[in-house]
């Protein structure tokens, strides 16, 4: 007979668990890593010639069409069923907030998805964690599934909570070779992240960056080999560390003319340039078990030149599912702050993203998220967004969260 699965603790009892790893300081002693070897030798070490081979080369040709349904769980299954429609609606979007009172309000009322914890929310470790000990209160007392407490740590300058890790960026890292030392970077990064009560983390950036690039101090390198193998390592050590990452920006934004942020952003590559650079590390992302992409709002003249990756049943459904085989959650890059990108409101942006093929949406704007939720349901009640495909995206949230601890069963 076999053993009883063990049941995923409640989230009170998971996030007291976790509040007791310990954080221990990394080995920074820089010097001593720095790769005397050929980036081709860290690929073969730590991806296999093989594997290596395989994930810096693209697949075949597949039609954007419905992606296969994940194997819900009975929980999960159970959970769904007796979710309203509205529910279903608020459980794709992840909502930034205005205050502690408006969040606890929101949390309170709504099945939300997740929480967008930013910089201007954070005073300090004690404050964050009593403000997401609230979130946790007041999703229990309305007896919902508690929403993902998301983050934005990636390192160095681009930390919204510049007290925890990793002081190091991602190009410091990167600069090691070092695929052993990336995963101990992102371990230690997700126990202190997991100690302050976060459950998911937009980072590490999955980008092959240039010197030249819009985000080259926020990528490992400009190497496709060695970001997948820094990848992959850091997909590791984060969940060793106890949360789930999502990582920026599917199909990648290394070659960018300019910031999503900014502005629209064309990723001119070619089909073939696009397989062999850009998806290299998002490939290694999904072989190491990856739980979590982030869409990106860029312009890709190998796919749809007009429409943003996250809006995009080509990339969204056809590439990342159908070619790629990716089973777990697809988030998409801010809708509010890449409205410059996209050239639509956010809650347009998130009625899009939800059709082709994303499973979450994204708006830190705490009113663009109102508006994208009212209009995720009133697409739900017309049919733009099949039933079925709200279903399987609601299905992979609460398969995370599950997995996380947060959804017993």
């Amino acid at each position: 007979m076999a053993a009883k699965r063990p049941q995923p603790k409640p989230r009170a009892f998971a996030r007291r668990l976790r509040s007791m790893l310990p954080v221990s300081p990394l080995p920074w002693h820089w010097n001593s890593w720095i790769a005397k070897g050929a980036v081709a030798a860290v690929a073969a070490l730590v991806l296999g010639g093989a594997l290596a081979s395989i994930l810096l080369q693209g697949g075949g040709d597949s039609e954007p069409g419905a992606a296969a349904a994940p194997k819900a769980s009975e929980p999960v299954k159970r959970k769904l069923a007796g979710l309203s429609l509205a529910q279903k609606a608020d459980a794709v979007v992840v909502s930034g907030f205005s205050d502690s009172d408006q969040v606890a309000r929101l949390v309170s009322s709504a099945q939300l998805g997740g929480v967008l914890v930013g910089a201007d929310d954070w005073f300090g470790t004690f404050k964050g964690r009593t403000l997401i000990s609230r979130i946790d209160a007041q999703a229990a007392r309305g007896g919902r599934v508690p929403p993902l407490v998301v983050g934005v740590q990636e390192g160095g300058l681009y930390r919204a909570y510049p007290e925890l890790p990793p002081a190091e960026s991602q190009a410091t890292v990167g600069a090691t070779a070092n695929p052993k030392l990336a995963a101990e970077w992102a371990r230690a990064t997700a126990r202190a992240l997991a100690r302050s009560g976060f459950d998911l983390n937009l980072a590490p950036v999955a980008d092959v960056a240039t010197l030249d690039s819009p985000i080259a101090d926020r990528a490992f390198g400009d190497d496709p080999a060695l970001v997948a193998a820094m990848t992959a390592a850091s997909v590791r050590g984060c969940r060793r560390g106890g949360i789930a990452c999502a990582l920026p920006y599917f199909p990648g934004l290394g070659a960018a003319s300019q910031s999503t942020a900014d502005g629209p952003a064309t990723i001119s590559l070619d089909l073939a340039s696009l397989r062999a650079r850009d998806l290299a590390p998002f490939r290694a992302a999904i072989a190491a078990g990856a739980p979590a992409l982030v869409l990106s709002l860029g312009l890709y003249a190998a796919y749809e030149p007009v429409t943003p990756a996250a809006l995009s049943p080509a990339i969204a459904t056809g590439l990342l599912r159908n070619q790629l085989g990716f089973k777990g959650v697809a988030l998409t890059d801010d809708l509010s702050a890449g409205a410059a990108a996209t050239g639509l409101a956010p809650e347009r942006a998130a009625v899009q993203a939800l059709a082709a093929g994303a499973d979450m949406v994204q708006v830190s704007d705490p009113a663009g998220a109102a508006a994208a939720r009212a209009a995720l349901l009133k697409a739900a009640r017309r049919g733009s967004i099949p039933a079925e495909r709200l279903d399987q995206a609601v299905a992979r949230v609460l398969s995370l969260k599950r997995s996380l601890g947060l959804l017993e069963g």
